[in-house]
């Protein structure tokens, strides 16, 4: 039984490295590549592309003419990222996509090159596998070498070696062949796509379609095919079009007090959300990486602003929440924060948060009401519930207001709660009000006695329940602000890189 329970303990996510680890790491990273300088793999590289691109020598009839100037495929360009740029990108999808786990997950590189970023993702991360793939011998050949060094290395204790294994191979034309057996293993794939033509991004597209929920995706300069890309407000005209048309079945003529409810955007079912871009100094300027992660309907992570449907509406009344899973959420203005089944939860799009702020408004205007109404006949009847058990409870007409010292005090703030309609057993919403009562309490008590006159008991909770009020109107700004930042975008433009390939 003991053998059972512990191998139900969930693995503990992999922290971020210290400074000192990743030196360890750099000077492995190094010591392998030692020898294979940038410049000499893309001289290599364009080699090779230059001969592919050669057309065949002149017949007879041709003999003695000048062979036209060769262009090498600019799609192949070689292009690599430093280690510490792949540190900072391993960080960041830790950081907004969630955990990442030793043994679990495939890294995939798609146009490997030399197997510099696979590498440094093998030495940066316990990954299950690590995969490179690449279309030029030249860098096979390289990749090979490193491969042989990288399986003789040894690591310091403690550090885990991942496998690497290099496919040679067109991950466009042998797309069947190689990128499809290892999508629905590749949890976290990246691509330096800055040269990339439409085959190539097509191929990105199908990898995308492919890969796992809960994946992530890095796209060097250029961006995910639209269609896969979660966009809930997509198309917002149209569809308030449609909604329109439907409400009233008389086309343009606005309704009157009819609600207009939008039909949901149409998005991929297992779709993509940006979730952030990150600006990277490349050899030959800056250009952007976009960090994508895959989701399935309602595209949330726990903790996300959601619409839930509550499993009593009978109206199908939807209410902000944060997501917590498909049918679980906690309700934002839910101080005791309890995580509740649901019917349906639903992404929160431009009219959720319309509906959302109107219903926050609502509750922050009687919440501030609430504060000034009711204190002195609140604190009577709380009063009253203590002494009901404590005839002498501050008799002499002082109140020791610290909870840790005075359970009959705890006892009193627990009635004034509930006075409020809160629920004062809820460890979150003891805590909280907890909190604004010794701040109130404290602000009456200038000489910092611990104990407070029953007569300003009103004046004291009135300030608690304008703390409450605040924490209401808090969330009304969470509800107004969430989603709205968006990142900007640079595009970079494959002409100036010509040079540089």
């Amino acid at each position: 039984m003991a053998e059972d329970e512990a191998a139900e303990v969930p693995p503990e996510p992999v922290p971020s490295l210290t400074e000192q680890e990743l030196q360890t790491r750099l000077g492995i990273f190094e010591e392998i590549f030692k020898g294979y300088e940038a410049l000499e793999v893309k001289q290599k590289s364009m080699a090779e592309r230059r001969e592919k691109e050669a057309p065949p020598p002149p017949n007879e009839d041709g003999e003695g003419q000048e062979p036209p100037e060769v262009t090498p495929n600019i799609a192949l360009a070689y292009s690599e990222l430093n280690f510490q740029v792949v540190a900072d990108l391993v960080d960041l999808v830790k950081d907004k996509c969630g955990p990442m786990y030793p043994g679990q997950g495939v890294f995939l590189d798609f146009g490997s090159g030399c197997g510099k970023l696979c590498l440094a993702a093998a030495l940066l991360h316990p990954f299950q596998k690590v995969i490179g793939v690449e279309a030029l011998q030249s860098l096979n050949d390289i990749e090979a070498q490193v491969q042989a060094k990288y399986a003789e290395v040894e690591l310091p204790d403690g550090m885990v070696k991942p496998e690497i294994s290099f496919v040679k191979g067109d991950f466009v034309s042998e797309f069947d062949g190689i990128l499809e057996p290892i999508a629905p293993e590749a949890t976290f794939a990246i691509a330096v796509a800055t040269t990339f033509g439409d085959p190539e991004m097509q191929a990105v597209a199908k990898l995308a379609q492919k890969m796992p929920q809960g994946a992530s995706l890095f796209l060097v300069t250029q961006k995910l095919e639209e269609s896969l890309v979660v966009d809930v407000n997509r198309n917002p005209r149209q569809r308030r079009s449609v909604a329109t048309k439907k409400a009233l079945a008389k086309r343009g003529v606005e309704p009157t007090g009819i609600e207009i409810e939008l039909e949901p955007a149409e998005n991929d079912p297992n779709g993509w959300r940006l979730k952030d871009t990150v600006p990277l100094e490349l050899e030959w300027g800056t250009t952007n990486c976009y960090l994508y992660k895959k989701y399935s309907y309602p595209y949330c992570d726990a903790h996300d602003i959601c619409m839930a449907t509550p499993l009593e509406a009978e109206d199908q009344t939807v209410v902000p929440a944060f997501y917590m899973s498909p049918t679980t959420v906690v309700y934002l203005d839910d101080l005791a924060e309890r995580e509740v089944e649901v019917s349906k939860t639903a992404p929160f799009c431009e009219e959720s948060r319309k509906k959302a702020v109107s219903i926050y408004e609502q509750k922050v205007t009687a919440a501030k009401t609430k504060a000034g109404e009711r204190n002195s006949e609140a604190v009577a009847e709380a009063l009253a519930h203590v002494r009901a058990e404590n005839e002498t409870f501050a008799q002499d007409g002082n109140l020791n207001y610290k909870l840790e010292e005075a359970s009959d005090t705890a006892k009193l703030l627990e009635a004034l709660i509930s006075a409020n309609g809160l629920p004062a057993s809820e460890a979150k919403v003891a805590q909280f009000m907890g909190a604004q009562w010794l701040n109130a309490c404290g602000q009456v008590d200038a000489e910092t006695t611990g104990k407070i006159p029953e007569a300003q008991l009103p004046g004291v909770w009135g300030k608690v329940k304008t703390g409450f009020a605040q924490y209401i109107e808090g969330r009304l700004t969470e509800l107004k602000e969430f989603g709205v930042a968006k990142p900007e975008d640079a595009v970079a433009k494959p002409e100036e890189l010509q040079e540089y390939v």
